[in-house]
């Protein structure tokens, strides 16, 4: 698979003050994406639920190139930009396009799986980390070292 991406409408609800996407429904939406790529892969929601853990982010860069305004249909893409070898700890890439695929917004992601139990972060199942190997890579993947809170 060399990309995955799905539409969205920007909706008034996602609008800060002065009339602007707000950063934050930039990430809810790829947050979003990512759960409907997993799911479309065997691996939803409720499997993250089951097993007790879930993602969570530990940085977050946000890019903004240009204005994306209210009505508009947006193209948002999602590559793996890093991963652990045990998958303990990743990196996603996220571009928010335009209709005329002018890119509007970046968005680079990293986190953790979290145990929901212990609130610590956890490696991922065999299965989990087989999905993780299912998300395209990003030109610039990169091996990422392993998390030192893992116990």
């Amino acid at each position: 698979m060399t990309e995955y991406s799905k539409t969205y409408e920007i909706r008034w609800s996602e609008l800060d003050a002065n009339g602007h996407v707000n950063y934050a429904a930039y990430i809810d939406a790829a947050g979003d994406l990512r759960y409907r790529f997993f799911t479309e892969h065997g691996f939803p929601p409720e499997k993250f639920v089951a097993l007790g853990i879930g993602p969570v982010y530990t940085t977050i860069h946000a890019e903004f190139f240009r204005e994306v305004l209210m009505g508009e249909t947006v193209t948002i893409t999602y590559a793996l930009s890093g991963l652990s070898a045990s998958g303990g700890r990743w990196k996603v890439h996220h571009e928010i396009l335009k209709t005329n695929g002018k890119k509007a917004v970046t968005l680079d992601i990293e986190g953790t799986i979290l145990n929901l139990s212990t609130r610590k972060p956890a490696l991922p199942s065999a299965e989990l980390l087989q999905t993780f190997g299912l998300i395209p890579r990003a030109a610039n993947f990169e091996a990422l070292s392993e998390i030192r809170r893992i116990k």
